[in-house]
């Protein structure tokens, strides 16, 4: 038996670790104007737009939403940044909810190069994607003096029992 995880549970991971970091924001603006070479963005800003822009991809690639015009989102303020994240779970909160299970197991282009994925791939990587740079962003506002006053793993979370 593989009892797995859940995307839901995922999704649920990745709202509370992002909610955490917006009242981590708030109280320490700064830090968002922090430089960071993660990715090639420059600073945490741009970084934090790329976690979650890269999920409203993969989240309209899921629901058939377009995807032109993610290079213009507003991101100057900590609402304007969140927002753009919020629309991201919105949707995928949605494909999750009506999504059947040969719709998971479809495969589609990307959009860029000649790549191809399942929904079920790209849902994955929608979360996966963050953690990833979520662990990296940790360390680099640490390395900067912005400490942290929670512990960022999954085990921590109540997210999954």
């Amino acid at each position: 038996m593989d009892p797995g995880v859940r995307f839901a549970e995922l999704l649920a991971y990745n709202e509370e670790e992002t909610g955490r970091w917006q009242r981590f924001f708030e109280a320490h603006p700064a830090a968002l104007d922090a430089p960071c070479d993660v990715a090639n963005t420059g600073s945490v800003r741009k970084l934090v737009l790329h976690v979650f822009m890269t999920e409203l991809y993969f989240a309209n690639l899921l629901t058939g939403a377009p995807n032109s015009g993610l290079d213009q989102l507003p991101f100057g303020t900590l609402d304007e940044l969140f927002a753009v994240q919020a629309e991201a779970h919105r949707k995928l909160r949605e494909f999750l909810g009506k999504a059947e299970q040969e719709r998971w197991e479809e495969i589609l282009p990307l959009g860029f190069r000649d790549l191809k994925a399942s929904r079920r791939k790209m849902f994955a990587q929608a979360m996966l994607h963050g953690v990833n740079h979520r662990a990296q962003l940790a360390t680099v506002l640490r390395q900067q003096g912005f400490q942290q006053d929670w512990v960022h793993d999954l085990i921590l979370s109540s997210a999954i029992r």
